[in-house]
């Protein structure tokens, strides 16, 4: 499902820049996390959005070295990238980070995971698909300009190509304005904070449109925090998955 172009138009990005010293090292180009096969027969297409992939999805505990732990199929020689992103969910996948996104999925019918869930979902990330150290927000900002411009266009042509009917956003809003020039509508409010207490500033969740070659795609945008739309409850988010349907 993704062409033979966007691989090698990935590894070349990864070549180029594997060598920095912010890059994790030993590492591979993450384009995607989800299976594929699955999503491809999903009757709603849903792609979720992070910025890079996390230095975490190179080692289990903080305190390791970085190895392909997560990935225990990699081989560097064939570059089977396909093979060990599909299986991501199956093996050792950051349950942690993503259980942000899985309540949402859910209100959607939908997951990341095997199981009785109509819909499958796929992760990408929209800054760049190598994984860092420092985090993003924490590399010279020059550095990161030059990493986002090639693998901003990495993620536009994967977007092509996975052709979604829902993409949910969860980056800080300055990047997301930066890269959807688009005008949101309010798709939801939530004025009370996960204990009940009424929110000093209410947690808005806006839809955009984001338009490509053959479709226009539905946005759903929430503020990031630690972790994407994590400023608010799981029973909240499953409302936005819900809302999204309508």
């Amino acid at each position: 499902m993704i062409s033979n172009d966007l691989k090698r138009n990935t590894f070349v990005h990864f070549e180029k820049f594997k060598t920095k010293e912010y890059v994790v090292k030993p590492s591979l180009p993450i384009l995607y996390f989800g299976d594929l096969i699955r999503y491809k027969d999903s009757p709603l297409k849903i792609v979720t959005v992070g910025k890079n992939p996390s230095l975490n999805e190179f080692r289990i505990k903080e305190n390791e070295n970085f190895s392909f732990i997560r990935f225990p199929k990699w081989d560097e020689k064939s570059k089977n990238l396909e093979e060990v992103l599909n299986t991501y969910f199956e093996t050792k996948p950051l349950k942690k980070w993503f259980s942000s996104f899985e309540p949402i999925l859910n209100g959607m019918n939908a997951s990341y995971y095997n199981g009785n869930w109509k819909n499958t979902a796929i992760h990408t990330d929209i800054c760049s698909p190598i994984a860092t150290n420092p985090t993003w927000s924490l590399i010279n900002k020059t550095e990161s300009e030059v990493l986002f411009k090639e693998g901003n266009l990495l993620w536009k042509q994967l977007i092509e190509e996975l052709q979604p009917d829902i993409i949910l956003v969860s980056i800080p809003k300055q990047l997301f304005t930066s890269i959807f020039n688009s005008v949101g509508e309010e798709l939801i409010v939530f004025d009370s904070m996960k204990n009940g207490d009424i929110r000093r500033y209410p947690y808005r969740v806006f839809q955009h449109e984001y338009e490509i070659k053959n479709k226009n795609i539905k946005i759903i945008f929430g503020q990031a925090a630690n972790k994407p739309f994590d400023r608010i409850s799981n029973s909240q988010k499953y409302l936005i998955g819900e809302k999204c349907l309508k």
